[in-house]
């Protein structure tokens, strides 16, 4: 597949994108002392969260998937993904289908948001050409937007894990001046469940890919659906924030499978400024 086809970088439309942001920003190259996650070579970059509407009944959704991860493989941890089972292609019926992959999060997320088809997703929840939602196809352009606007803010995610009980700490670092209000949001995901998937795809007679590899699964929030506020006045820059939270996680989920992805949006508009997620199998 010839990934030029989904991405197509706009140059003029980052530049308009850029000169109309309410905020002042630090000047290039945003070099900084940090020496967690979110960065490149102590370089802060604006990383960019894609929200993928799902479900293992929709059998055009494993096509967009293959879009979503080719998108991952060129952009690489500069782009999150996050996939959201709700709607009708992803309930449970009897036989093959019987797994649940839906939670109160996802279906909140998918609600708020009038998600009514699949595969469709959000990209940083930010409205691209008149609209929210977009199709697998859509989905490189949305990204290429955005993701090469001056970053706002770092963000580091610390994890300990330890019975069953993980302690999530999330810091954030402001890069700007502004008067916006944001929000954190947390939310836990899974990658590497085999579970039955339905497809259109020719190469499976039958309709369906018995031992699909389901990854970026949504499982729940870390600290509720629309998170936590995170500051009441001007920021500055190298003003932080810090977050700690305890979850549990449920007995047959697969600590080593697991990441928390933590990102920050503007409270007016839920539009997601900054993205960052850390994996339980880099935790010491």
């Amino acid at each position: 597949m010839n990934i030029r086809k989904y991405i197509s970088i706009s140059v003029f439309g980052a530049m308009l994108l850029f000169g109309i942001a309410a905020c002042d920003k630090i000047e290039p190259p945003y070099r900084t002392d940090f020496e967690g996650n979110g960065h490149n070579g102590g370089e802060v970059v604006r990383k960019v969260l894609l929200e993928e509407f799902t479900g293992h009944q929709c059998p055009q959704c494993p096509a967009g998937s293959d879009i979503a991860y080719d998108l991952k493989a060129y952009y690489g941890d500069r782009l999150v993904l996050m996939k959201i089972h709700s709607g009708y292609f992803a309930r449970v019926s009897d036989g093959m289908f019987s797994y649940d992959f839906t939670n109160a999060a996802g279906d909140a997320i998918a609600d708020y948001f009038s998600v009514e088809l699949n595969p469709r997703g959000l990209v940083n929840r930010k409205v691209h050409e008149g609209s929210l939602q977009h199709p697998p196809e859509a989905w490189g352009d949305a990204i290429s937007q955005i993701i090469d606007l001056a970053p706002e803010f770092h963000i580091e995610i610390d994890l300990e894990y330890q019975q069953g009980n993980l302690d999530v700490n999330i810091e954030v670092t402001s890069l700007i001046t502004c008067l916006n209000t944001y929000y954190i949001s947390a939310f836990l995901t899974e990658d590497g469940i085999i579970s039955p998937q339905r497809t259109n795809n020719p190469n499976y007679p039958t309709g369906v890919i018995e031992d699909y590899e389901h990854n970026h699964v949504l499982r729940k929030d870390v600290n509720g659906v629309w998170g936590e506020l995170m500051n009441e006045g001007n920021i500055a820059p190298q003003d932080q924030f810090n977050h700690t939270y305890q979850v549990k996680l449920d007995s047959h989920w697969v600590p080593e499978n697991m990441s928390v992805i933590a990102f920050v949006y503007n409270a007016s508009n839920k539009e997601i400024i900054q993205v960052e997620i850390e994996g339980l199998s880099t935790t010491p």
